[in-house]
């Protein structure tokens, strides 16, 4: 056997860096081929949604991608050429309450250079021949492109190598779902066009729609669906613009300018022995909302931790079937959500226009439709299975953890609990100083390679909960929350006995 790894990666997107970059933070073992022989240079997926951003904070990369990205804090919605609605992002609950915009190929490059840091490069130019499967590993067999043939012993291989995937085809896979019939037109370009270039515009006409997001002071990107493909040219893109915008367009520079077509499909499984399928390699959806890229790194995230504790403490396999019952539901959720956008954006009718104004202003007035609209859009709504089905709460057991804050007692500053987070559950403990917590930190203290402890009280150190004021926030006098490493609530329990918490966290941990 030429080499052996925990986890092969296939594909070198933003889903395979961001798993490599997970698993190279946990020390797993791990190779990243690509079969392209140098990065992309597309900008292709350019939408960073808040939820991404906190993924991103986790891997130390987010302030890089906020540096060289747009941040777009609102989206206007027009009719007809009339301004009719606006949707806010910067009610978020979140400390990145905006749309990121940023061409994919810089992602990629900022991704691909945080693994350099952790000594870590992309295999470039070799493409996966065959896998053989075995009940504890697998072989694969890789070719480059001058010829050379390796193996390669892994644990597991994970699919990352987008909609065409390889992976997906030798395992005969069926990829079930739908393509939309009309065409979209895609377009980086320079125009003179008297609009806002700090946000997003989507304009609905008789024509069809026009989606338009501004990349830098100069770039914008425009998406619009075509009634057929068949004759349109670049050429025809300001008429196209003029026409649906109803504004005057100047435009002198097309960048990139590319037709495509609409899927919507998803594998049955994304779990095969030890194969592991994620983002585009197991689900496409319509482009819409900004979707398809987010997914999929969260996909990378979600599965990467759970290796980690699968791989290198023991936990059982369990653990990496979560990633599969987890990510195929959100997976659903994002398809049936886009498939319905994608739906209502394709259907201009004349006739229907002036009632979809009037429900666009209606509803983005109401402050909490607008929230919920933004939220999703956003994933920051995104839930796993199993999670409480209030709709009005907040903190909830496989919601995701709001942001928030306690004080560092060094310096009197506060500072987020994931900015203090490294990887490992973090568990927080609420003492009122009436219980006697011993068994409580034995246990805690006994699983500290995988518990970060946060003891919260007005005078605990290195953290204090001034005034109690984040147990207020969380109605809880006394008890114990779980954070998972991905940011999601795990465990809520309003008292401090020991059984309910070691039973929650037996689940994930390796059995002593």
């Amino acid at each position: 056997m030429d080499e052996q790894v925990d986890v092969l990666i296939v594909g070198a997107g933003p889903t395979g860096l961001t798993l490599g970059l997970t698993l190279a933070r946990y020390g797993v073992s791990f190779q990243i081929i690509d079969r392209k022989t140098t990065p992309s240079d597309n900008s292709r997926a350019i939408g960073i949604q808040p939820r991404t951003i906190e993924v991103f904070s986790r891997l130390d990369v987010a302030q890089e991608v906020l540096e060289r990205a747009r941040t777009i804090e609102r989206g206007n919605l027009y009719f007809s050429g009339q301004w009719t609605a606006k949707l806010e992002f910067s009610k978020l609950v979140t400390p990145y309450p905006f749309v990121t915009l940023l061409r994919q190929n810089e992602t990629e490059e900022i991704l691909e250079r945080a693994l350099r840091n952790h000594g870590h490069v992309v295999k470039r130019g070799e493409t996966l021949s065959s896998i053989t499967q075995y009940p504890s590993r697998t072989i694969a067999h890789l070719t480059a492109t001058d010829g050379v043939t390796r193996a390669v012993e892994a644990k597991y291989v994970v699919a990352a190598d987008g909609a065409n995937s390889s992976v997906r085809r030798m395992l005969a896979l069926p990829f079930s779902g739908k393509s939309f019939k009309e065409a979209w037109v895609l377009a980086d370009l320079k125009a003179d066009w008297p609009i806002s270039r700090e946000e997003v515009h989507i304009f609905f006409s008789d024509r069809g729609v026009l989606e338009v997001f501004p990349l830098t002071d100069e770039t914008i990107r425009i998406t619009g669906n075509l009634r057929t493909d068949e004759s349109f040219q670049e050429s025809e893109l300001q008429e196209l613009v003029e026409q649906r915008s109803h504004m005057p367009v100047h435009i002198h520079d097309v960048e990139w300018f590319s037709l495509f077509r609409v899927h919507n499909r998803m594998v049955d499984t994304f779990i095969h022995n030890r194969i592991i399928l994620m983002g585009d390699a197991a689900h496409i959806n319509s482009p819409v909302g900004g979707q398809g890229m987010n997914t999929g790194i969260a996909d990378a995230f979600n599965l990467g931790w759970k290796l980690w504790l699968h791989l290198k403490t023991g936990a059982p396999h369990h653990v990496v079937s979560t990633y599969r019952d987890e990510r195929e539901h959100v997976a659903r959720n994002v398809l049936q959500t886009t498939n319905i956008a994608t739906e209502m954006l394709q259907t201009t009718l004349p006739m229907l226009l002036p009632f979809q104004a009037i429900g666009a202003d209606v509803f983005t007035r109401v402050n909490l439709v607008n929230q919920k609209i933004t939220e999703r859009i956003s994933q920051l709504h995104l839930s796993y299975p199993n999670a409480l089905r209030l709709p009005f709460r907040r903190v909830a057991e496989g919601k995701i953890f709001p942001e928030t804050e306690i004080l560092r007692t060094d310096d009197g500053f506060r500072t987020k609990i994931s900015e203090i987070a490294d990887g490992r559950f973090q568990v927080l403990v609420f003492d009122d100083g009436k219980r006697d917590l011993t068994s409580i930190y034995d246990y805690l203290n006994k699983n500290q390679p995988f518990i970060q402890t946060i003891t919260l009280t007005r005078t605990s150190r290195p953290f204090f909960d001034q005034g109690n004021e984040l147990a207020k926030s969380l109605f809880m006098k006394r008890g114990i929350l779980v954070i998972r490493p991905d940011g999601y609530l795990l465990h809520k329990q309003h008292h401090v006995r020991l059984k309910p918490l070691q039973d929650k966290l037996a689940v994930w941990l390796p059995s002593s």
